[in-house]
């Protein structure tokens, strides 16, 4: 994992140390990003840098347009309650390529907001790895099931090559997917970024 340590993120983001720890007591930055290490000083701070520095950003352009209560609703990994028919998600425009294979993925007619936000990650970790579109399907038909199971949105969903064959896994978003030098790691997607995204662009669907 890519780490940034607290001073750094301070200097890069220009945020104070009290903003910082403010923004923890909200709930706008998750407790668990908040990664306690040995240094030459003794013990520091250090953040998984990615998803700290757009969190960071996102809080930044967003904290004037809604309240903390709205924002860490937002950018929390807690799911909407709210269930959406295919033609509700036919606005995503990510998503029309998948909407007919929905029903045999799911194995329902409606559908969580988590089930559209692993369909999401997926799609885009997989095209991201330069998948073609046959290749993204049998994928998506060999994860989704499984994957829907869990309903957690803190973790990372990344693809993987072993044997010129792609695989996907679903890992917490603050560990660090080590693999020996046959197997090549393609592309992850934030699952909890990628559902504050669907919050924020698609509020009249995801609105409890």
């Amino acid at each position: 994992m890519n780490l940034i340590s607290k001073k750094d993120l301070l200097a890069v983001t220009g945020i104070s140390y009290g903003q910082l720890y403010r923004w923890k007591r909200q709930r706008l930055i998750p407790d668990e990003w908040f990664l306690k290490q040995s240094s030459y000083t003794g013990q520091e701070t250090f953040f998984p840098r990615e998803q700290m520095l757009s969190r960071i950003q996102s809080i930044l352009e967003l904290k004037d347009q809604y309240s903390m209560e709205e924002l860490a609703k937002i950018l929390s990994p807690e799911t909407s309650d709210t269930s959406v028919s295919i033609e509700e998600l036919g606005t995503i425009a990510e998503l029309k390529d998948f909407l007919p294979m929905l029903p045999a993925l799911f194995g329902k007619e409606r559908y969580d907001f988590s089930d559209i936000v692993i369909l999401l990650c997926a799609a885009r970790a997989a095209k991201s790895s330069g998948l073609l579109m046959p290749q993204i399907e049998a994928l998506l038909r060999e994860c989704i099931p499984a994957a829907s199971r869990q309903k957690k949105l803190d973790r990372m969903c990344c693809i993987f090559f072993a044997d010129g064959n792609p695989h996907i896994v679903f890992t917490k978003d603050t560990d660090e997917l080590v693999f020996d030098n046959g197997i090549e790691k393609k592309a992850c997607v934030s699952m909890n970024e990628t559902a504050s995204e669907l919050k924020l662009d698609y509020q009249k669907i995801f609105t409890d």
